[in-house]
C-alpha cells in the first residue's frame, strides 16, 4: 500500500513539475507581458506591430498559449488598442486632452 502511495505522489509530482517546466520553456511571455503593460503609453500602430510580434510567436509555439501569462497579455493588447487620445490647442494656449 505504501509503494503504490508512493508512486503515485512522485507521478503528481512529476506532472507538476513538467507544467513549470513548459512554463519556463517560454521566457519570451514574461518579456512580452512586460512590453504589454506599457502599451497604454504607444501608438496604435505600435500596439498592431506588438499583436503580430506575439501572434507569430504563440504561432510557432502553440503551448505559449498556456501559460499563465498570456491572458494578461491579450487583455493588456486589447485595452490599449481601444486607447485613443486627442488633444486640441485653445487660442489662449491652453490644450485639452480627450482621452477614450
Amino acid at each position: 500500500m505504501k509503494k503504490g502511495l508512493t508512486i503515485l505522489m512522485l507521478a503528481v509530482m512529476l506532472l507538476s513539475c513538467e507544467n513549470e517546466t513548459s512554463y519556463e520553456a517560454y521566457p519570451e511571455m514574461g518579456e512580452f507581458y512586460t512590453e504589454s503593460c506599457g502599451l497604454k503609453a504607444v501608438s496604435t500602430d505600435s500596439v498592431k506591430n506588438f499583436a503580430v510580434k506575439v501572434d507569430n510567436f504563440v504561432v510557432k509555439n502553440p503551448e505559449a498559449k498556456q501559460h499563465s501569462l498570456y491572458p494578461k497579455i491579450v487583455e493588456n493588447i486589447k485595452a490599449s488598442s481601444l486607447n485613443f487620445t486627442f488633444t486640441i490647442d485653445t487660442t489662449d494656449g491652453a490644450t485639452i486632452d480627450f482621452q477614450f
